[in-house]
């Protein structure tokens, strides 16, 4: 008999609450749909976002709001792991969406994520995600792009 289980896709627990490594974390709204094409939505979930992060010390080095997805590049603090903060921000964001009138769920199951290596520059992978709406034609520089930034670099 085969038994259908989920592939484990989360490393071991104590890596997410390491307080010196960034991870880019991207998190996509339920059956990919364009929940943040709302204006709305998107500047309610930054503002939350950078409330989140200055509360709890998270350092956002990165983040980038896109219609169907969310991009973050964050570290742990002595106060939240990334775990603990991905589901808190996706909780919250939830509640006001259903607020703005969104109903069923807005978010898929999990996220994804990646620790940078030793090798990878935190900037470019910053910068990099900034980009993200230039490289899917929504704006000509990313600066026009009113739904992503850096609370730590000047990008």
């Amino acid at each position: 008999m085969h038994v259908n289980r989920r592939k484990k896709i989360r490393l071991e627990p104590e890596i997410y609450q390491i307080v010196s490594i960034p991870c880019s974390v991207t998190i996509a709204t339920k059956g990919r749909q364009k929940n943040f094409s709302h204006h709305d939505l998107a500047h309610d979930f930054v503002a939350l976002l950078k409330k989140m992060c200055e509360e709890n010390n998270i350092p956002l080095y990165a983040y980038c709001v896109m219609p169907d997805h969310v991009h973050l590049l964050i570290s742990a603090s002595e106060r939240k792991g990334i775990i603990e903060f991905v589901r808190e921000i996706k909780s919250l964001s939830a509640k006001t969406a259903r607020q703005q009138g969104y109903s069923g769920a807005i978010w898929q199951r999990s996220f994804y994520d990646h620790f940078l290596r030793k090798d990878e520059d935190c900037r470019i992978v910053a910068s990099y995600i900034v980009h993200n709406p230039v490289r899917a034609g929504i704006v000509q520089h990313w600066k026009d792009y009113g739904f992503c930034g850096s609370l730590v670099y000047e990008l």
